[in-house]
């Protein structure tokens, strides 16, 4: 009850803000109460995580056996998974732990793993080296959380169209050629057909540069 509770409340809030005290005033109950059955915060966000990779999970596309169809199709599930729990796509933007591994007590499944093990085997399939497999998977989903985010936080352009339209209309036209140029498709920009357009974007680079894309130096990080 106290996890369902903390996941169903990272549909709107973000799972930083989702505390062992929220949670108990949305229970009823005293905060003691949660910290003798959960243990503490970390325990709390790391059930999150894990159950919303669960979920994530039991809505996977199976393969059909061509990389780019594979590929798309796994990206709109997470994408639409960090969409429907938009708490949990705030907490990723700005935090690692539980990103990948949760703790799981004894005889418990681990389901970040499991999520990164089908999403880069879904990448792998385009035939690159294990350095650009690595870093195409990491690309790839920063651009899906970026952009669940944004649909999110409600940031795209159309989402505020009359603001900027009233805005850009009083522009000079020489003075901002550019702006002026692109303004009304901008003002016209929405999250799907954005995420579409860059989803498509990427997985037609990759396709391209399948064979001569640049070499993949792994390096320590400075300082």
């Amino acid at each position: 009850m106290i996890f369902s509770c903390a996941f169903q409340l990272s549909k709107t809030m973000s799972l930083a803000d989702v505390s062992i005290v929220k949670v108990a005033r949305e229970l009823g109950v005293t905060p003691a109460l949660i910290h003798y059955y959960v243990g503490g915060r970390d325990a709390l966000t790391s059930a999150v995580m894990n159950a919303f990779y669960k979920e994530m999970l039991e809505d996977w596309p199976l393969p059909v056996g061509d990389w780019k169809i594979d590929v798309e199709a796994v990206a709109d599930t997470v994408y639409r998974a960090f969409v429907r729990y938009g708490g949990v796509a705030a907490y990723v933007m700005s935090h690692n732990r539980f990103r990948m591994f949760q703790d799981v007590r004894q005889g418990e499944t681990e389901y970040g793993v499991l999520v990164f093990e089908k999403f880069v085997s879904a990448v792998r399939q385009a035939g690159f080296d294990a350095p650009r497999t690595a870093m195409c998977s990491h690309l790839l989903m920063e651009f899906i959380i970026a952009n669940a985010h944004t649909t999110v936080r409600h940031r795209w352009p159309g989402e505020h169209s009359d603001f900027l339209n009233k805005k850009l209309a009083g522009l000079n036209p020489e003075a901002f050629p550019a702006t002026r140029f692109v303004w009304k498709s901008f003002t016209q920009l929405n999250a799907a057909a954005v995420f579409s357009m860059g989803l498509r974007v990427f997985l037609n680079a990759l396709e391209l540069r399948s064979k001569d894309l640049p070499e993949v130096a792994v390096t320590a990080p400075v300082g």
